[in-house]
């Protein structure tokens, strides 16, 4: 769908479906249909904790290995659960330790309090915040601002010429990290594209689209070819538009 669709490339979100975990299957895939592997998401969420073991630090080596064998340029990282104590107190530190060894950008993503009626839980360490901690390289996600209720812009702002990476989806506020199509909530998705083109960006834009509520393969497809419009109208006709 992303080639007939004309998307530049694809991130890999690497979760539970054996073949995100499969280097060749992924570099069979990219072979066959003509669409390269420009990012690799690490198995960091709370379904994927014992996917690619659950050493945390053998996750982050084995989505840079996976890059690096797909020619991927960038592993997206989110912040350690709180839980994680010994993972976090070293995430920073090894974050960089780790971006020193490779030409691979590993890019921290901005996450969200986690809500559930009028309670607020801080589920990440250091911080959801990223911008508060001290990183080579971010990935700014436009779904995870609104759930947030942060100014994405501001967060933008404070990543500077330390975005490397950007996940573009829209969303409303609500508790849930919805990731709808560009242009459909109240994210400043065509502001900050337009930013991007005027500063230089030199990283991917990603589009992390939720289409789970499409009735039908054709309705998804309609909602994937809508938020690549989106985003090259926005964007310069030279940029790069992958999509996981």
């Amino acid at each position: 769908m992303a080639g007939r669709l004309g998307y530049d490339g694809v991130e890999v979100m690497v979760w539970t479906d054996p073949v995100s975990q499969d280097i060749e299957a992924l570099r069979r895939l990219s072979d066959h249909h003509g669409v390269p592997i420009l990012a690799v998401h690490a198995p960091c969420l709370l379904i994927t904790q014992r996917v690619w073991s659950t050493d945390p630090w053998t996750k982050l080596r084995r989505a840079q290995s996976a890059a690096e064998k797909l020619g991927a340029s960038t592993v997206v990282v989110h912040p350690p659960f709180r839980w994680q104590r010994q993972y976090a107190r070293e995430f920073v530190e090894g974050v960089w330790r780790m971006a020193d060894e490779t030409d691979v950008r590993f890019a921290v993503e901005n996450m969200y309090p986690w809500r559930y009626r009028d309670r607020e839980m801080l589920a990440y360490a250091p911080e959801w915040d990223v911008t508060k901690d001290d990183y080579r390289h971010f990935t700014i996600d436009l779904s995870h601002t609104a759930t947030a209720r942060t100014s994405a812009l501001d967060m933008l702002d404070r990543m500077g010429d330390r975005l490397g990476h950007v996940h573009l989806a829209d969303g409303r506020g609500s508790a849930k990290d919805e990731h709808l199509v560009p242009g459909r909530g109240t994210q400043p998705c065509a502001e900050l594209l337009d930013r991007l083109t005027r500063t230089g960006f030199d990283g991917h834009v990603v589009l992390e689209v939720n289409t789970r509520r499409a009735m039908s393969s054709a309705e998804r497809e309609a909602d994937l070819a809508e938020a690549l419009d989106f985003t090259r109208r926005h964007l310069a006709a030279d940029a790069r538009v992958p999509r996981p």
